[in-house]
């Protein structure tokens, strides 16, 4: 997978490879990030010249990843919680007769 990126960075530190060839990121680079999401792991590209760039990614668990992976579902969860978020909902009084019309 080749990215183009178009962003402008900041240095926020220099950092160096232990023994085990580790880089530990920190607190203060952490802190950068997580003010911006949620991260839980970081995608790693590496540039022709070395450079390293850092993408933070949030894991979805298996059992979810196939909403992901179907636009259409995507967009109709999105689409209900857009409309439940400016209030056009309706309350459902069988349950399960609703979810057979489905």
């Amino acid at each position: 997978m080749t990215i183009n990126v178009e962003e402008k960075f900041i240095a926020v530190g220099i950092k160096t490879v232990d023994s085990k060839n580790r880089i530990n990121l920190g607190e203060k680079v952490l802190k950068a990030v997580s003010s911006k999401n949620k991260a839980d792991a970081y995608k790693v590209f590496v540039g022709k010249d070395g450079d390293i760039l850092l993408k933070p990614v949030v894991a979805v668990p298996s059992k979810e990843a196939w909403i992901y992976d179907n636009p259409k579902v995507l967009k109709q969860i999105r689409g209900g919680l857009n409309e439940a978020n400016e209030g056009k909902i309706e309350k459902v009084k069988d349950l399960g007769k609703f979810f057979k019309e489905l």
